[in-house]
């Protein structure tokens, strides 16, 4: 098994001075023509760049669309080069657009075809990750994208791989670079939310069914995106950041198949320290969280006397499974939080990988 994300080569970081000092160059011709004939050549120069750059930005969707796993790294640098001239005139629309292209093109460039040997890319894998040397013979075993994209991690060009664990590899590239590559062009609240994505998104979320940080950072993470919601919301971010908000939040009560914060009966937490940042967060004004971690230090002090006569066990539950007796504390807690799982069958959004939420389905 193994999973592919986007790379990320070094990118040309196109600052807004960077911008802005192109953009006098261009027309400092004009402001220094002191003659009608010498004003006539250079606007005619002017509009002649400007066209070429509008015919430019007008084919870039497609430009960007053409990369697969067929095109090298240089393809990937032309198209940066081209959002560097680009960025700066385009509007928002066009450049959420662009945006949402360039990383589902990472997306296809590290795609490997699906006869890959398991074996051989895992074998090849383990030794890149753990930092010894790949010999001849393992490269050919594998087909000649995969060996292109380890000649870019021994080159160095920001390509590394990393372990998810249960056998399962995937490339990885520096998010920040990406992010830094659109945020100086973006309102506040959208050039937050992708460097937010870039920073939370870099390492990996799950780990053999486990939870792959620490309590404490999702402590943090839950915080951050409930405060997104209330300093921006009217963002175009917002519902994402109500799915990141959810997300986090009930792996805060409930952990996950292989993370357990609490006994299995709900009543003791392991850690006493992640106790207290839960005590503290009962602190929060105009919070949901707040209110939520309220009801869940409530509940843990109930006996089950008090739990059963507040929360009765019916024979099923709300999909008609049959509820068994380690079944009955989480049934139990999702009535006193009045929380239900999001990842259902309604909820499609990927936000655990790249600097922004995609449809599960376009992945």
């Amino acid at each position: 098994m193994f999973a592919l994300t986007a790379c990320q080569p070094p990118s040309d970081k196109a600052t807004s001075s960077e911008a802005q000092s192109t953009t006098i160059q261009s027309t400092q011709p004009v402001a220094e023509a002191k003659t009608p004939k010498e004003l006539t050549k250079a606007l005619v120069e002017l509009s002649e760049e400007t066209l070429k750059e509008r015919l430019i930005c007008s084919k870039l969707n497609d430009t960007i669309n053409e990369i697969d796993n067929k095109n090298e790294i240089e393809d990937i640098h032309a198209v940066q080069h081209q959002l560097t001239a680009c960025l700066p005139v385009a509007n928002n629309a066009e450049i959420l657009e662009w945006l949402a292209e360039y990383q589902a093109m990472y997306t296809r460039f590290l795609s490997v075809d699906s006869d890959i040997d398991n074996s051989a890319f895992y074998d090849l894998m383990s030794s890149i990750e753990q930092g010894k040397k790949v010999s001849v013979t393992q490269l050919k075993a594998v087909n000649p994208h995969v060996r292109y994209l380890v000649s870019l991690i021994m080159s160095r060009s920001d390509v590394s791989v990393r372990y998810l664990g249960e056998g399962d590899y995937e490339f990885h590239h520096d998010l920040t670079a990406m992010a830094d590559t659109f945020s100086p062009y973006l309102p506040e609240d959208q050039a937050a939310f992708v460097q937010r994505m870039a920073q939370d998104n870099q390492g990996i979320f799950w780990f053999d069914a486990a939870i792959a940080f620490s309590f404490e950072e999702l402590v943090e993470r839950t915080v951050f995106w409930e405060d997104f919601m209330h300093h921006y919301p009217q963002s175009i971010f917002y519902n994402d950041a109500n799915v990141l908000f959810n997300s986090y939040r009930y792996l805060l009560f409930f952990g996950s198949e292989n993370t357990q914060w609490t006994d299995e009966e709900m009543r003791e937490f392991y850690d006493l320290d992640n106790e207290q940042l839960m005590v503290q967060l009962t602190q929060r004004s105009d919070s949901k969280l707040a209110k939520n971690v309220q009801n869940f230090l409530i509940f843990m002090d109930q006996s089950d006397t008090e739990r059963l006569k507040r929360y009765p066990i019916p024979d099923k539950d709300e999909n008609g499974r049959e509820i068994d007796e380690r079944n009955i504390t989480p049934y139990q807690l999702h009535k006193a939080l009045d929380l239900s799982s999001p990842w259902t069958d309604t909820q499609n959004r990927n936000c655990l990988n790249g600097i922004i939420c995609v449809d599960d389905n376009a992945q």
